[in-house]
């Protein structure tokens, strides 16, 4: 009898070996594919993924042995270079066929070999300014793809002849790549602004980044303490505290210190690289037309950063392409009151 109950159990217990092992598979296989629809695709460069979720679809991949799954990239990418040189002399056309393989239209990129540890929006406000735009976008597609970013690049022009209004454009810019996105985070860059040595990582940061910490045309130094211009990173949360830039600063300067304050007010402290690795190259361009009230509108605009920004900003959409290194906006953003 007892041979006979052994004969009887062995094949239940193999077939539960084997059902266990089933539900266990289906369960990894199951979720694996909600980590896929949560982060999606992963040619896409628009849909950012934070880096749990970037970790435990690697994971899967690994359990699965599936080929599109891929590893985490490092988190110090191996194809920095250190300083570079900067090309000033770069035509768009050179750009484009340089950067012909890879990069997606709309300047949108992702690294092939691993999951990208951040997504990047690049906004760039931009008008008058078309020389530059060959060398900016040369530079710095090659400057992020070595960095194993996901960005995408978007160039925000002003319709019309008023005075130049960056900080609404980037506003603008900010609402059409968080419409894309979200992405993990966002740089606002002026297109004259080249940083010379890729060690200087544009990663996201629980604070608000300074970019622009050393440029040519500040003799490689901090112009000033609270100084937040020329290029400068921070989250979707950084962005939805402060409300965005000020839309009131028509004519250069004021809108980076205003923002500098709005961060200042919700105690949000900002970091930045050593100016030994923070070396930006400064593009050379006809001067700006100076905001001579900036100071007063500072001085008057402090603490109104509730009622002015993103939650207040008006604009149109005139046009939207995407070009095979950029996405061109042109928006109308209102005349100087």
């Amino acid at each position: 009898m007892a041979k006979d109950r052994t004969i009887h159990v062995r094949p239940f217990l193999a077939w539960t070996a084997r059902m266990w092992s089933a539900v266990a598979l289906t369960m990894l296989v199951g979720g694996c594919l909600v980590l896929q629809r949560r982060s999606g695709s992963l040619q896409s460069a628009r849909t950012p993924i934070d880096a749990v979720v970037r970790q435990e679809r690697a994971e899967c991949g690994r359990a699965e042995g599936n080929k599109k799954y891929l590893p985490p990239c490092p988190a110090t990418p191996p194809g920095l270079q250190g300083k570079l040189e900067v090309r000033e002399d770069v035509s768009l056309k050179e750009a484009e066929h340089d950067l012909a393989e890879g990069v997606g239209v709309g300047g949108s990129w992702s690294p092939p070999h691993c999951l990208p540890r951040w997504s990047i929006a690049i906004i760039v406000p931009f008008r008058d300014r078309q020389q530059q735009v060959g060398p900016f976008l040369y530079h710095m597609h090659h400057f992020l793809q070595r960095q194993q970013l996901n960005y995408s690049i978007y160039i925000v022009e002003q319709e019309g002849a008023e005075l130049f209004n960056r900080a609404r454009l980037l506003n603008v810019g900010y609402l059409q790549a968080l419409r894309d996105g979200p992405f993990d985070c966002y740089a606002f860059h002026d297109v004259d602004m080249l940083p010379e040595d890729d060690r200087h990582l544009y990663h996201c940061s629980p604070q608000p980044r300074h970019l622009a910490v050393a440029a040519s045309n500040h003799n490689y130094s901090l112009s000033y303490y609270k100084y937040f211009g020329g290029a400068c990173l921070m989250t979707q949360d950084h962005l939805a505290r402060v409300n965005g830039w000020s839309n009131i600063y028509w004519g250069w300067g004021g809108e980076d210190d205003d923002m500098w304050r709005r961060l200042s007010f919700e105690n949000i402290p900002v970091w930045r690289f050593p100016a030994s690795v923070a070396r930006y190259k400064t593009i050379k361009h006809d001067p700006q037309a100076v905001n001579d009230r900036r100071y007063q509108t500072l001085k008057r605009n402090t603490g109104r950063y509730p009622h002015d920004g993103l939650s207040t900003i008006k604009y149109v959409i005139k046009s939207r392409i995407n070009y095979p290194l950029y996405i061109h906006i042109l928006a109308d953003i209102g005349t100087p009151p």
